[in-house]
């Protein structure tokens, strides 16, 4: 058992979670702040995405929190941990104007002559199809440094934002409301109290919630957990060179990143059961569907496949993630549903759910922003 409480308990260590302890010490100094996580920080869906930051925007709410995300990404000492990441996006040339627009800093540019080259020599069997635009998003787009980043705030080397006190293998089974704080139970034994609680478990079970005697806990939160995968090309596959940019090719769901081990991106099936861990590795079925997408698109990849990765993560309807926080629960806000897409969003989720709990300032006039959603679990 901690000493008294601490004045917010973060449950879960992922990208937004560690993000949210950062935040919290920002707002509020000198604040108690304790992370916990079933395993080990950092080493969920962040440590196993390409961490790709695109300034994509489908509709109103997605623009507003990424136009939130994209200030603090690009200010402060999450700069320090981004590096650009030239892109380019193949459409359907109807389909262009509509999604070059839904970029923030302004529509993206057809590519020109010189970037179509570029990508054809960075790309083996590059080539748009009749009927196909190439948007040219080569500086809108950047990578994070995840474990830096996560490293940075957990050892206290940030200036001015000391690091939270932390606690690895320890799962949350229970939150009951305790006075005017909360009581955490953990599956290991010790209860942990705070006044305050975010819970960001991401495609893990949320603790049962008991807000007052007698009621029964309400279930964990209603996303589905569904598999993220991506292949691993042979070193050399993709040349790689400073400054090469990816492809995206948005009506397949699939990109292409340049590196060392050259990394292709693409759509999952499998969902998994509550609670479910994906298989080390790549299961047979989702690498010969990988294999398949990358085949119709750049056949000249698709034997230089050495193997893959997948990780769960939690879907939202319309892959919009969220900040949840309910008026009969006091103190206790959650995050979830990163979609696939967590890591671009992770600062703006982070700061509305520090702001939800009262540890910073007054959220801006966003009348998409959903700070008055049910406890998880509970009827929408």
């Amino acid at each position: 058992m901690t000493a008294g409480r601490a004045d917010l308990l973060i449950v879960g260590g992922g990208i937004t979670g560690v993000t949210a302890a950062w935040a919290a010490a920002r707002h509020a100094p000198g604040s108690h702040v304790l992370l916990v996580d079933r395993g080990e920080p950092g080493g969920g869906a962040g440590a196993h995405s390409a961490a790709l930051i695109v300034p994509y925007a489908p509709d109103a709410a997605h623009r507003a929190l990424m136009t939130e995300a994209a200030r603090l990404l690009a200010a402060g000492p999450l700069a320090a941990f981004r590096r650009p990441a030239p892109m380019a996006f193949v459409v359907p040339g109807e389909s262009a104007g509509a999604v070059a627009g839904r970029f923030l800093g302004g529509p993206l540019p057809v590519a020109d002559e010189d970037r179509t080259a570029e990508l054809a020599a960075a790309v083996p069997g590059f080539a748009p199809r009749p009927g196909e635009t190439v948007l040219d998003a080569w500086d809108r787009c950047a990578v994070l440094d995840v474990r830096g980043w996560t490293g940075a705030v957990l050892d206290g080397s940030l200036p001015g934002v000391p690091a939270p006190e932390l606690r690895t293998g320890t799962t949350v089974t229970r939150l009951e409301r305790e006075g005017d704080g909360w009581a955490a139970e953990t599956a290991e034994g010790p209860v942990l109290r705070a006044r305050r609680v975010l819970l960001a478990t991401g495609p893990w079970a949320a603790p049962g919630i008991v807000t007052a005697p007698g009621t029964p806990p309400a279930p964990a939160h209603p996303t589905r957990a569904k598999r993220v995968a991506a292949l691993h090309l042979a070193p050399g596959s993709v040349p790689g060179r400073p400054g090469d940019p990816g492809v995206v090719f948005l009506e397949d769901d699939l990109f292409v990143l340049p590196g060392t081990t050259p990394l292709v991106s693409f759509a999952a099936r499998g969902h998994l059961p509550p609670g479910g861990t994906p298989t080390a590795g790549l299961p047979d079925d989702e690498r010969a569907e990988g294999v398949r997408v990358l085949a119709r698109r750049l056949p000249a990849l698709a034997d230089r496949v050495t193997g893959g990765r997948c990780f769960p993560d939690a879907y939202t309807p319309g892959r919009l993630p969220l900040v949840g926080q309910a008026g009969h629960a006091p103190g206790l806000a959650w995050i979830t549903g990163g979609s696939g897409s967590g890591v671009r969003f992770a600062p703006a989720l982070a700061e509305r759910a520090v702001r939800a709990l009262g540890l910073g300032g007054p959220h801006p006039a966003d009348p998409t922003a959903p700070l008055s959603a049910p406890l998880p679990g509970a009827a929408p």
